[in-house]
């Protein structure tokens, strides 16, 4: 499993005001109204754990990160439930669970081994030793627990976990659904959670570790992460047109671009230049609908060079546009992030190339495409303030005025 890890050194980006109904995966606002909370985790998490928004079969399998400190502050992840302790049902476990970050600040003028003390002493009052405050773990507010036999057996009883929430990038993360946490022991727990998702490499089952978080989270920013909070173009330093001209005698290739509809929140962008063909997945989870659009107003209005990157859930592909010393025609080309490969490359005539976009992304929006497939569980009441990707799209000033 590749695990991630991220440096939290360079500042957050404007994040978009938007509401995303998720039941898995990465949550990226704040989570105040769900903290104090416990969660049962791994350590560690992979690209698609963090990118992942919905889920049929494990339903509640959010990740949440850990900030670091030290030389290397940063932010790591974890993937597991989370149990929200004022959902709890017994008045004294949740009492002597809620009062624990005021007795942490209460105490911290006295040494560590103290405040170990007085905190493991309220723990044992309700959980009878079952829940015990891991060894070298020092009290702050995301600290792990070594669990006793009957811990889970308890949490049967007594707790709920997460199952759906609304996360908003710029605002909170607000809870929609919760349910009983079932498992009555921790190999109970284990095996469902291992047979959903497999074992690692090694034939492995990576341990769950119940945490107390009432704070110090962080989400792990990267473009994959941070696509949902913001949306953008980008201009490449590159410029060939101020050291280099077309070969003489080079005709523009011959361009072809189609949109394909798929199912369950998939769609394909097919280009191709000559005889070569490229097929890009295009994914709800990171719709690229509406960079699509402004990237070929951009190519059309000759504002160049000019970049976009779709994400493919697990791929980056990256779409540039390069001036040539002929303002009528312009490098296209097509890679993947972070490898060393162009997929397709060619120089074309620029009006051809934004006409081309301009046709298909209006006849797939107007003949093709399906929104029970790609607007999926979101609200169609525009007074909620959502508007439907065909309406965004179809309503684009770029294509509006398209003849």
């Amino acid at each position: 499993m590749k695990l991630a890890w991220s440096k939290n050194n360079k500042p957050e980006g404007q994040k978009l005001d938007r509401e995303i109904a998720r039941n898995a995966g990465q949550l990226l606002g704040q989570l105040d109204e769900i903290m104090p909370f416990i969660y049962i985790a791994q350590y560690g998490a992979s690209d698609r754990e963090l990118r992942e928004r919905t889920t049929d079969e494990a339903a509640g399998l959010f990740a949440i990160g850990a900030r670091t400190g030290g030389d290397r502050p940063g932010v790591a992840p974890r993937v597991g439930l989370v149990l929200p302790i004022n959902l709890c049902r017994d008045e004294k476990v949740r009492t002597t669970l809620l009062e624990i970050p005021a007795l942490i600040d209460g105490t911290k003028n006295t040494t560590m081994s103290e405040r170990r003390c007085a905190v493991q002493a309220r723990l044992d009052d309700a959980f009878g030793g079952e829940l015990m405050i891991e060894e070298r773990e020092g009290l702050d507010g995301f600290f792990a627990f070594k669990p006793g036999p009957g811990l889970f057996k308890r949490l049967h009883e007594s707790f709920d976990y997460i199952i759906s929430v609304l996360d908003n990038p710029a605002g909170a993360v607000h809870v929609t659904e919760t349910t009983n946490f079932h498992w009555r022991s921790f190999g109970e727990l284990m095996e469902w959670y291992h047979v959903l998702r497999g074992s690692d490499r090694f034939g492995g089952w990576s341990a769950l570790t119940p945490f107390y978080v009432c704070g110090d989270t962080g989400a792990l920013h990267s473009y994959s992460t941070e696509r949902w909070a913001r949306r953008g173009l980008i201009t490449p330093a590159e410029e060939p047109s101020k050291w280099f001209v077309i070969r003489p005698g080079l005709p523009n290739a011959n361009l072809g671009v189609r949109l394909e509809m798929k199912e369950y929140g998939w769609a394909k962008l097919h280009l191709t230049l000559g005889d070569t063909t490229v097929s890009i997945c295009l994914s709800d989870v990171f719709d690229p609908f509406p960079e699509l659009v402004a990237w070929g107003q951009e190519i059309d209005e000759g504002d160049l060079p000019i970049q976009m990157e779709i994400d493919e859930e697990g791929q980056i592909a990256v779409l540039t546009v390069l001036r040539t010393e002929n303002p009528s025609r312009v490098l296209l080309r097509v890679t993947r992030s972070h490898e060393n490969e162009i997929l397709l490359e060619g120089v074309v005539d620029r009006a051809t190339l934004a006409s081309a976009l301009k046709s298909e992304i209006r006849r797939f929006f107007t003949t093709e495409f399906d929104p029970q497939h790609w607007d999926m569980g979101r609200d169609e009441d525009p007074e909620e303030g959502y508007v439907q990707t065909r309406d965004q799209v179809l309503g684009h000033v770029w294509l509006a005025l398209a003849k």
